[in-house]
């Protein structure tokens, strides 16, 4: 019984001259390797002088190719090297199949491309094809340097609507700034650093004829973003991000109230209201009618624990157990410890209605209601916010007009963190960008089972 297959290689110019061999490797696999020869015309006459040439000797070189049976493939490559008679110079024969600047074939670059383009790692990609980690990485970042080359890409030539927001991306406060279009999700532009350069450096690279498409950026209130686009691109409409000026209510008001109050209980003795307010964060920060909901959700849970299985004397089946219920009851206790406290979560309900709003006017007319009623609490937090509003009136009023916000860019933070757990972490930035870009761009891929064909 015969023990090989003829498979057809497909190698422009590339003759086998001899079986392949499975030759045993330190790591304790095989490896297949197969010799051949290049069959390309030899050159008559000289590149530089233009005089004969004739064949000087042949050498050999191992080019990897694509995994054959599940084992590493390396093609033993020989190849004529050819001498100039009158000036003397010695030049090789093209090997029309091997990478342009690795010992692999092209197609095997290209499967190693496809691997990672669906979200596979580096460490897996080189257990499949047996190629370096290093050399996988160098032929990824090439290949998306040309892909995602701002003066080259195609997606971002009519961009209306931009997000911009920072994403950290190493310890100790160590943040880069990120760009999307905010019609298609796509991430344009990143930049280790979250000042108004890389504002600046992105406006540099796209240009200010790019520049004149664009109608409004979302972004939270990041002075030097907001400097960047004001000085760079007046016309561009400046939206400060909704979910980023609720949660700036929370920690600058709600959050900082709670505490000074819990702090002046403790100094006092008061232990009842120091209990009372400890740990009420997340509860002062979360709307009445989502407490309602819990409430509501975690009775139903416990009646029907209740009726089908301890009333039966049987166990909890796993994974079910009692909700905790009474979080409206907890927050109307909350709020009656103090009237600081209560005035500024009405007002917090009072601030998310005008978000409401479709008209710019009405809604800049109301916010300047609601600076003139909170102003008469006379509490120091909520006198604060009351200037940042009306120092920011026009960005916030802006939401009414074009209704975008920072929340699809905030959604790449957890793209970003699964980027780098998949990679064990990037220590190159560049290449860590364009994994981010690339990956924004990736179609969702639905299983499905395979139907042939009647």
């Amino acid at each position: 019984m015969n023990e090989f297959i003829t498979l057809a290689h497909k190698l422009p110019y590339f003759n086998v001259t001899a079986e392949s061999e499975w030759i045993p490797c330190t790591s304790g696999g095989h490896v297949v390797k197969t010799p051949g020869i290049i069959t390309l015309p030899t050159p008559e006459y000289c590149p530089k002088c233009e005089a004969k040439v004739h064949n000087h000797s042949y050498e050999t070189v191992k080019i990897k190719d694509i995994p054959l049976m599940k084992c590493p493939h390396i093609l033993e490559v020989k190849f004529g090297r050819h001498k100039c008679s009158e000036c003397g110079i010695v030049f090789t024969t093209t090997i029309p199949f091997k990478s342009e600047h690795h010992f692999i074939t092209e197609r095997l670059e290209k499967l190693i491309c496809g691997y990672l383009s669906i979200g596979m790692s580096m460490k897996l990609v080189h257990r499949l094809t047996g190629v370096d980690v290093h050399i996988i990485k160098d032929i990824d970042k090439a290949q998306l340097e040309k892909k995602y080359d701002l003066k080259t890409l195609k997606d971002i030539e009519s961009v209306r609507f931009l997000a911009v927001d920072e994403i950290a991306i190493h310890k100790h406060h160590n943040y880069a700034t990120v760009f999307m279009n905010l019609e298609n999700g796509h991430i344009v532009y990143c930049e280790q650093g979250k000042k108004k350069d890389q504002v600046l450096h992105f406006i540099q690279k796209v240009g200010k004829k790019w520049l004149k498409n664009l109608v409004a950026v979302a972004m939270d209130m990041n002075a030097g973003y907001d400097q960047a686009f004001s000085d760079a691109a007046p016309h561009v409409q400046i939206v400060y991000d909704n979910f980023h000026m609720i949660k700036m209510y929370g920690d600058l008001v709600l959050t900082a109230i709670r505490r000074r109050l819990q702090l002046q209980a403790r100094e006092r003795g008061d232990e009842r209201t120091y209990s009372t307010l400890k740990g009420s964060r997340f509860l002062l920060l979360t709307n009445r009618q989502t407490l309602k909901e819990k409430d509501e959700l975690a009775l139903e849970n416990n009646r029907e624990l209740l009726q089908n299985y301890e009333l039966k004397g049987l166990s909890l089946p796993p994974g079910r157990r009692y909700m905790r219920n009474g979080n409206e009851a907890h927050l109307n206790g909350l709020l009656s410890v103090n009237r600081e406290l209560y005035i500024a979560y009405i007002l917090k309900e009072q601030f998310q209605v005008a978000y409401d709003v479709v008209d710019a006017d009405v809604m800049k007319q109301g916010l300047r209601d609601w600076v003139q009623i909170a102003r008469q609490s006379k509490v120091p937090e909520i006198l604060k916010f009351c200037n940042t509003v009306e120092s920011h009136l026009d960005g916030i009023s802006n939401h009414a007009k074009f209704n975008i916000s920072t929340g699809k860019l905030e959604g790449t933070n957890n793209l970003a963190k699964v980027i780098k757990r998949i990679a064990y972490g990037f220590h190159d930035d560049e290449y860590y960008f364009l994994k981010l870009m690339d990956a924004s761009r990736r179609p969702y891929y639905k299983p499905a089972s395979h139907k042939f064909l009647q």
